[in-house]
């Protein structure tokens, strides 16, 4: 097991952008230099000095990282405390006790980030100012909360420059970062060295249980002042229901056990609901059945409505007729995201065929819908591009249902003035067969790095 885990918010890369333009490449530099430093002063192999998770690394290799290490080092930035994976991560290393004693947190300054900012669970574990180091320590904490993201970027571009005069400057940013990375080195070195050695049975004796996802736990960082509803369909078969010849491995006794993304990921119901609840979301997982009076109600719907759908599902009749009242209807508030898991063999041995079948029963949200949400419908190849499009649509669904609800209560309020129905100033009376509202911000729905 590693000695430290390092903890950092993803950016995720532009498409077509080459491996040199990686967003993520400082981290991996600072883990890079950090991770033989400790090695160095630990005497252990490099594998075993650090783990940081990379684009491609295994879920179950990083559960195990982030369980086994003996120090937590967190990449203090805006944005890690508002990536739901971060704090789910800060909940396993300060909360999980299963496992036995807790790693040590030995916080570092990555972007400005002022103490007051913190979510309340992190307000006592501000990075400390380095001891000894002088303008090295100032640069890190003090000079305009510079972090170390700052002192990294400026010394790739003095160093990129072909200008003789920037090479002192060069020298002297270079043995700046050389300080900083030293002396947290020492300091994981000495948390780890006072660690306890984890324990192998739980108080009971009995072995422990480590979760195979962190989607089951809280986000640590989240503080949403209130939540909003969100209403989640999943269409897929279970075991008992399964096409002829479909591998059972992803499915269970009940629709809710499915797996697409495989068993380290766990089943998506789960994810979901956790993801929502990171985003401000109450959500709430209904059958198709329970909710589709909605679909053709003239009354105010409850909430946005995201469906869910396994394009193996498509092949039951009753799940294929539920996909395509769906996409008849097709009202503002709701969305569709399937999958087409890229490490199934099976379905990527039939994905024409299944796209085909998400082609055949969705053709309005494919023709209407905006570009991000087509790329939903036709199938997600990863857990982490579902995760991506289902945040990106939950906010879309819930802004659409907000503008229709408005429409349809100044419509009443008009009404009950005598006022007419139509016209210049009056909102537009909504088509049941088209969508009445627009995306976040008016544009399309994209992804946000």
């Amino acid at each position: 097991m590693p000695m430290f885990f390092m903890s950092y918010a993803r950016v995720p890369a532009p498409r077509h952008r080459d491996a040199s333009q990686d967003p993520n490449r400082l981290v991996f530099q600072f883990f890079d230099e950090l991770c033989g430093r400790v090695a160095h002063l630990a005497r252990v192999p490099r594998e075993e000095a650090g783990f940081v998770e990379r684009l491609g690394t295994p879920g179950e290799e990083s559960i195990n990282a982030l369980f086994g290490c003996k120090v937590f080092v967190p990449l203090y930035s805006q944005r890690y405390f508002s990536n739901p994976q971060c704090g789910r991560q800060w909940t396993a290393v300060t909360q999980y006790t299963v496992q036995g004693p807790r790693p040590s947190i030995v916080p570092v300054l990555w972007t400005p980030v002022l103490p007051t900012s913190l979510p309340k669970k992190v307000k006592d574990r501000y990075p400390e100012k380095p001891d000894g180091i002088g303008e090295a320590a100032d640069n890190y904490t003090s000079k305009g909360l510079m972090g170390l993201h700052r002192l990294l970027d400026e010394l790739l571009e003095l160093t990129e420059r072909p200008d003789p005069e920037d090479e002192d400057a060069a020298a002297q940013a270079s043995a700046q970062l050389a300080q900083v990375t030293d002396w947290l080195a020492r300091r994981i070195v000495d948390q780890a060295a006072t660690a306890p050695e984890p324990s192998q049975t739980t108080p009971g004796g009995g072995n422990p249980v480590r979760p195979m996802t962190l989607a089951g736990l809280d986000d640590a960082f989240a503080d949403p002042p209130f939540a909003s509803p969100l209403h989640i369909t999943v269409l897929a078969p279970t075991e008992e229901q399964l096409p002829v010849g479909r591998d059972s491995s992803r499915y269970g006794p009940r629709a809710d056990d499915w797996r697409p993304y495989g068993p380290a990921v766990g089943p998506l119901i789960g994810q979901m609901e956790a993801l929502a609840r990171n985003l401000g979301f109450e959500p709430t997982v209904v059958p198709f059945h329970k909710i589709q009076a909605e679909l053709r109600s003239t009354e105010l719907p409850t909430a946005p409505w995201i469906l869910v759908v396994d394009p193996w599902a498509l092949e039951n009749p009753q799940m294929a007729s539920q996909a395509r009242e769906f996409d008849r209807v097709r009202r503002p508030w709701t969305a569709v995201l399937s999958t087409l898991a890229g490490d199934d063999l099976q379905t990527k041995e039939h994905s024409e065929r299944l796209h085909g079948l998400l082609m055949q029963h969705f053709p309005r949200f494919l023709s209407e819908g905006r570009v991000g949400e087509q790329e939903a419908v036709r199938g997600l190849a990863g857990a982490d591009v579902f995760t991506r499009w289902f945040g990106e649509l939950a906010e879309a669904t819930k802004i659409r249902y907000l503008r229709y609800i408005h429409s349809q209560l100044s419509r009443s309020d008009a009404g009950a003035r005598g006022a007419p129905e139509s016209g210049p100033d009056q909102p537009r009376q909504p088509d049941p067969g088209r969508d009445n509202g627009a995306s976040s911000g008016g544009g399309r729905v994209e992804g946000k790095p």
